[in-house]
This record gives C-alpha cells, sequence and structure tokens, in this order.
C-alpha cells in the first residue's frame, strides 16, 4: 500500500498496529498495512508504549525493551513472564493523542494587540450592526489574518468583546393562519392554479433555463390576527437582490396595486425581462393572478405565476432565508404600523449590500448591476451601503 503523506494516525490505524503487534508481525508490514513508513509504526509504538507491572516482578528489564518491537504484545511468556513489560494498547495511545492534540491548540497565537484591535473595530460592526462573521472577514481582511474557525473559538474562550449571542442565528417564525375583520380570507377558485403548479413551473424551466425567477411572499407584523401593514418581498433569485414594498393589509388588490406600479416604474419591456416568472405560494394575497400577468393597457400577457406545493416553503428557499435578515432588524412580533415605504427602501439597501458566501463573497448589489443595471437598481430606490455602514440590528430605524 502507498504511504499516506502527513496524515496522523487514526484511531483504525492504531487498532491495526495493536491487532498486528499481538500476532508478531513486525513494523515493516504494518506500516504497509496501514500506509505508513516503519519508521513512524516504531515512532508511535516507543512513544506511546506502557509499563505493566505484577507483585511478582523482578524488576529485570526485558529484552524488548531497548529493540522492536518493544513491547510485550505477542511474547508468548507474556502471561507468566516476571520481567518489566511494556505493552501497547490503542485506547491507550489515542487518549494520549488526543491530549496532546487538545492542548497544542489551546494556546492563542494573537497578541493583545492584535485582540484590541479586532475589539475596536470588527466587535462593534457584529454587536451593533449585526454584521456576520462572513461579512467583516470580507471587510477586514487585513484585521482577521487567521481562519473563520480560529474566529469562532476565540469568540468562545470569550477573549473577544463579541459573545455567542451577537452572532447571527436563524430566525424562525410560524405563518399566522388567523384572519381580522379587516383582513378576511380571500377564498381561492381552484381552477386559477390550473397551469400554475410547481410541476408547471419546473417544465417551464427546463424549456425556458435561462428565464429570470423572480420568488414573492409576503412578511406580516405583530401577530395576534389584528391585520394591518405587511411587507411584500420580491426576491431575484439568480442573485438574491431583493425588493421590499409596503402594503396596508395582506390583500390581493394591494398586491396587484404594487405589480401596477412596479409596471408604470420600469416600463412594460423591462417588466417582461425582469418578472418572467414568479414564483410564490398560496397564501390568499396571492390569488389573483390574472392581475398581474396580465398588462392592463394592451391585455398582453407579461409575466407566469406559478404556486409551490402546500407546506413546501423550501421550494422558494432563498427568499425564505432572506427573510432573515428583515427578522434581524424587525424582530417577529414588531409592529409596522409606523413603517413607511422609505424604511422599506432603506432596509432593502442595507441587506442588498451585506455580501454573501453564495455570490462569491460579493453582495446582491454588486451582481444585479450586471442583470438590471444602475438605471433600473436607481428606480427601485436601492442604495449602496459601505460594508462598515451596515446595520442589519433595530437600530437601523431608529437613526
Amino acid at each position: 500500500m502507498k504511504a499516506k503523506k502527513y496524515k496522523h494516525l487514526s484511531f483504525e490505524d492504531r487498532c491495526i498496529i495493536e491487532e498486528f503487534l499481538n500476532n508478531n508481525y513486525n513494523f515493516t508490514k504494518i506500516g504497509n498495512r496501514i500506509g505508513k513508513d516503519r519508521t513512524t509504526v516504531s515512532h508511535e509504538v516507543k512513544k506511546h508504549r506502557f509499563l505493566r507491572t505484577t507483585n511478582k516482578c523482578n524488576n529485570q528489564p526485558c529484552c524488548f525493551e531497548s529493540k522492536p518491537p518493544y513491547v510485550c504484545n505477542g511474547c508468548s511468556k507474556f502471561n507468566n513472564c516476571r520481567k518489566i513489560r511494556y505493552s501497547y494498547s490503542h485506547d491507550v495511545a489515542y487518549n494520549e493523542y488526543l491530549k496532546v492534540l487538545i492542548k497544542s491548540r489551546s494556546h492563542l497565537k494573537i497578541t493583545k494587540e492584535e485582540i484590541a484591535s479586532i475589539n475596536d473595530v470588527i466587535s462593534p460592526l457584529m454587536i451593533h450592526k449585526h454584521h456576520s462573521v462572513n461579512h467583516v472577514f470580507i471587510s477586514h481582511s487585513d484585521i482577521l489574518n487567521f481562519s473563520k474557525s480560529t474566529f469562532y473559538k476565540y469568540i468562545d474562550l470569550g477573549i473577544l468583546n463579541v459573545r455567542n449571542i451577537d452572532l447571527q442565528r436563524k430566525v424562525r417564525f410560524r405563518i399566522n393562519k388567523e384572519c381580522s375583520n379587516n383582513q378576511s380570507r380571500e377564498k381561492c377558485n381552484p381552477k386559477i392554479k390550473i397551469g400554475r403548479f410547481y410541476t408547471d413551473f419546473k417544465d417551464y424551466i427546463e424549456h425556458n433555463p435561462n428565464a429570470s425567477i423572480v420568488e414573492m411572499d409576503t412578511v406580516i407584523g405583530t401577530s395576534g390576527g389584528k391585520g394591518g401593514k405587511c411587507f411584500l418581498t420580491l426576491l431575484f433569485r439568480q442573485y438574491n437582490f431583493m425588493l421590499i414594498y409596503l402594503l396596508p393589509y395582506k390583500q390581493s388588490k394591494y398586491v396587484t396595486e404594487t405589480f401596477n406600479f412596479i409596471k408604470k416604474l420600469i416600463g412594460i419591456d423591462e417588466f417582461k425581462r425582469l418578472f418572467e416568472v414568479i414564483l410564490t405560494d398560496n397564501g390568499s394575497e396571492f390569488f389573483d393572478p390574472e392581475s398581474i400577468e396580465i398588462d392592463i393597457n394592451t391585455g398582453e400577457k407579461v409575466s407566469s405565476i406559478f404556486y409551490c406545493d402546500p407546506s413546501c416553503s423550501w421550494q422558494k428557499g432563498s427568499i425564505e432565508k432572506n427573510h432573515e435578515y428583515i427578522r434581524y432588524i424587525l424582530p417577529k412580533g414588531s409592529s409596522f404600523a409606523g413603517l413607511t415605504q422609505d424604511d422599506c427602501y432603506l432596509i432593502a439597501s442595507h441587506i442588498n449590500s451585506t455580501p454573501r458566501i453564495s455570490l462569491n463573497n460579493h453582495s446582491p448589489y454588486e451582481v444585479a448591476l450586471f442583470f438590471l443595471d444602475q438605471d433600473n437598481i436607481n428606480k427601485f430606490n436601492i442604495k449602496k451601503i459601505d460594508n462598515d455602514d451596515i446595520d442589519l440590528s433595530i437600530r437601523l430605524l431608529k437613526k
């Protein structure tokens, strides 16, 4: 077997070493079996052998103490021998290896000056503005000259001002199934979904692989079935660029009004290009697809709406993931009553300026420039926010 270079001995390797020693195999054969050089095996045995003594020991050294195999594992006289005996055990060897490994990795390879620099620059961004670890590594690679896993270790050890509670976490929120008097549930005509099922969506994409896909959803404010303002969110799947519009109520007529506004804002030709396919869930606010698909002036079909399967939000997982950013700024239970559309533009600008690993550490804003162009981005009222000025905390709307 070809020797495996630069690999530590595994638990399985040590089990094989012990088994082969018990059967009197030499170091060369053991090394061939585990893919290591014989000197590696010899060093392992001498380093981790341990002394086994009995009350009948005569304190005379065994001949194997100073020559291979350096242990008495395979000796036929082992049980009755009264000399000083050494043995090799995979359990003992592996436990000693782990202790050395943990100890070697417990020492901090960072100076007090570097800690102070991180606390002065990085900690405020993560604590007060909810920047992610990936975000600060992109923005301040000159300061963070170590790996992300090391950074997490420093946080766990408490040597930084940042604590685990300051790190972005996945926010879970349930769908509000209650409706108020002002927001009565709209009934769905089953016929509207014919030709718009998720299987139809997959067929369309298979035949139109370059189609621009927009995922659509809503985000509600204060729970409890009181109705009121909510967000209509639209996400360009290919580059995670999100638009946020404030609706007075979670009803289809307000969704239609928003799309009429967008069509007028960017023009029908651009709307057809950018909103070719819209994928949404089965919320009652989306039960009037034709009002979005059809241009009210010409009667032309300018978009195609499809619906996810019931209880399959993962089919539009990109927008669900992006909602986490909204919840950093407006945690679940926050009221949207005092918000304006300008607040939505501000929130969307900060979210779209945040670098993403999925975009090769670029922000959705940067990537969108190649697909939407600057003119459309300006029309959507989305602005580029400098990395250190990005704020994904509740403080954003209190400034």
